[in-house]
């Protein structure tokens, strides 16, 4: 898929940028701020939800890489590749949360009382 980005002129302190399928369809709307943040205002009705998750994903990315151009042409896949499972929050097994009770055995570990752990740390 080719997606065309031009840049249509400054709204305040923020830029605006056009996208679409072609250079004649461009009616999307991206705004990109003075810290470099980019959003979409407005969806261009010719592309598809798959086509616009492009489009979401990659959109920083093309903003720096058009500089100072007022057209540019971007080659893009048709779809977001499926992305690695997000990681799962570890959460303890029963077993890590029993304390450990180990014998502390050797001549260099001194049994500290009860009272004095705080003392101890």
């Amino acid at each position: 898929m080719l997606v065309w980005i031009e840049r249509l002129g400054r709204m305040g302190e923020e830029e605006l940028f056009g996208f679409g399928l072609s250079p004649e369809s461009i009616t999307g709307e991206i705004l990109l701020d003075p810290l470099g943040n980019t959003r979409i205002c407005k969806e261009n009705p010719a592309m598809s939800d798959s086509q616009m998750l492009v489009v979401k994903a990659r959109l920083d990315e093309w903003i720096r890489d058009l500089g100072y151009c007022q057209l540019s042409c971007i080659s893009a896949p048709h779809y977001v590749e499926q992305e690695e499972e997000t990681p799962r929050k570890w959460r303890p097994r029963e077993l890590d949360l029993r304390p450990l009770n180990l014998p502390m055995k050797g001549e260099r570990f001194l049994a500290v009382p009860e009272e004095e752990w705080a003392v101890a740390i």
